[in-house]
């Protein structure tokens, strides 16, 4: 049985807020911090979705994070934003460089392995990354 927990960056404009847990439907946990956990609600204005992946410093993988990565263990690292792809209802990394989309999984296989991912900046810190990769909110 997978655990059905969602979890939350979240945020007023580019300033990180805190995150969110939802444990269960009537279950919410909130934290500044993302270590202690309570149940009263933190003020936010956009939420980012946890990936289901750490990086390799055992960093949450959110929604808009910009981050070193790579798929072949022996190739070089490229660059790449974590986005959600609408259309085929996916997470995946845009690679910055070459502009292609990476689904994080296809047919439930792990395209790339938390090793392999380094998290170092966020998209919403980088407005004139955001204009050139032509992404929207």
């Amino acid at each position: 049985m997978s655990n059905p927990e969602k979890r939350f960056r979240l945020r007023k404009g580019e300033q990180i807020v805190g995150y969110m847990r939802k444990v269960s439907p009537t279950m919410i946990l909130y934290s500044r911090d993302g270590f202690w956990w309570r149940g009263y609600a933190i003020d936010y204005d956009e939420l980012d979705e946890y990936i289901g992946f750490r990086d390799r410093n055992n960093r949450y993988i959110y929604e808009w994070d910009i981050l070193e990565f790579k798929i072949d263990p022996d190739g070089d690292y490229s660059q790449g934003v974590i986005l959600w792809e609408a259309k085929e209802e996916v997470f995946g990394i845009k690679a910055i460089v070459e502009g292609s989309f990476i689904p994080l999984f296809i047919d439930d296989i792990a395209m790339f392995n938390p090793r392999e991912l380094k998290v170092y900046s966020h998209l919403f810190l980088n407005p004139e990354l955001k204009a050139e990769l032509k992404v929207k909110d």
